[in-house]
C-alpha cells in the first residue's frame, strides 16, 4: 500500500515537474538570447529526425547587396507556434549570424540581437499562437559579396521541433551602381571641354572663311566701279571745261 501511494506521489510530482517546465522554458515571448548559440529551444526532449515539414522560402534567389529580401516560414496545411531565424555566410560556419532584420514582421514575430552588437540580426516568435506564415525582410551587410544560407528551428509543439532548416541558398552580389555613376559623370566632365576646344577652331576657321569671302568680294567690286566711272567723270569734266571756255569767247 505504502509503495503504490510513493508511487503516485512520484507520478504527480514528475507530471507537475513536466507541466512547470513546460511553462518556464516555452519561451511564449520569444527565444531567449541564449538560444542563438545552438538554436535548439530549452524543451526537454530531443530534436524531431524526420523530414521538417516547415520552409524557409525566399522571394528571390540573386540580389544586390544594397536591396532587401524577403524571406516566408511556411506550410501549405500545418501550422507552427515558435521559430527562430537567422542568416549565415554561404561559405563559413554559422557561428554568427549576419544582415539584420526588419523589426516589422506585421505582428507574428520580432527582430533580437543575437551577436549582442546592437544589430537586429535573427527573428523570433513574441507569442505562443499557430502561424500558418511570417514573412520577415532581411538586408545584407554593406559590401557583401557570396552567398547566404536562412536557418531556422521551427515548434511545432513542446515536444515537436526541427533545429536549423536550412532555405535555399541566395546570391548576393556586391553593389557598384553607385561607383559607375560617379566614373561616368567623370567621363562627361571631362569630354565637355575637349568636345569644345576642338568645335571652337572650326566655328573660327569658318567665321574667318566668310570674313575673307566678304572681303575678297568687297574689294573686287570696288575696283570694278571705279573703272567703269573713271573714264565717264573725266569725259564729263573736260567737256565742261570746253563748253565754258567755247562760252566765254563767243562772248
Amino acid at each position: 500500500m505504502y509503495s503504490v501511494q510513493c508511487a503516485r506521489r512520484f507520478f504527480v510530482s514528475c507530471l507537475a515537474t513536466l507541466i512547470f517546465a513546460q511553462l518556464a522554458f516555452s519561451k511564449p515571448d520569444g527565444a531567449p538570447i541564449a538560444a542563438c548559440e545552438d538554436m535548439v529551444p530549452d524543451h526537454f526532449v530531443m530534436p524531431q529526425e524526420s523530414v521538417c515539414p516547415f520552409t524557409s522560402k525566399l522571394a528571390k534567389e540573386e540580389m544586390w547587396s544594397n536591396g532587401t529580401v524577403e524571406v516566408t516560414l511556411e506550410h501549405d496545411s500545418d501550422k507552427f507556434k515558435g521559430f527562430l531565424m537567422m542568416a549565415f555566410d554561404g561559405t563559413g560556419s554559422d557561428s554568427s549570424p549576419i544582415g539584420t532584420f526588419s523589426s516589422d514582421l506585421k505582428g507574428m514575430g520580432k527582430a533580437i540581437d543575437c551577436r549582442k552588437d546592437g544589430t537586429k540580426n535573427a527573428v523570433t516568435h513574441k507569442d505562443r499562437s499557430l502561424k500558418n506564415s511570417v514573412v520577415a525582410t532581411w538586408t545584407p551587410p554593406e559590401d557583401f559579396d557570396g552567398t547566404v544560407v536562412f536557418k531556422a528551428t521551427f515548434v511545432k509543439s513542446f515536444d515537436k521541433y526541427w533545429v536549423k532548416q536550412s532555405s535555399s541558398t541566395l546570391r548576393v552580389k556586391r553593389a557598384v551602381l553607385s561607383d559607375n555613376v560617379k566614373e561616368d559623370s567623370s567621363a562627361t566632365t571631362t569630354k565637355k571641354p575637349t568636345a569644345s576646344t576642338t568645335k571652337k577652331p572650326a566655328v573660327q576657321k569658318s567665321d574667318d572663311v566668310s570674313d575673307d569671302s566678304t572681303s575678297t568680294r568687297t574689294t573686287t567690286a570696288q575696283p570694278e566701279i571705279a573703272d567703269a566711272a573713271s573714264p565717264i567723270g573725266i569725259l564729263a569734266f573736260y567737256s565742261v571745261i570746253i563748253i565754258g571756255v567755247t562760252i566765254a569767247f563767243i562772248a
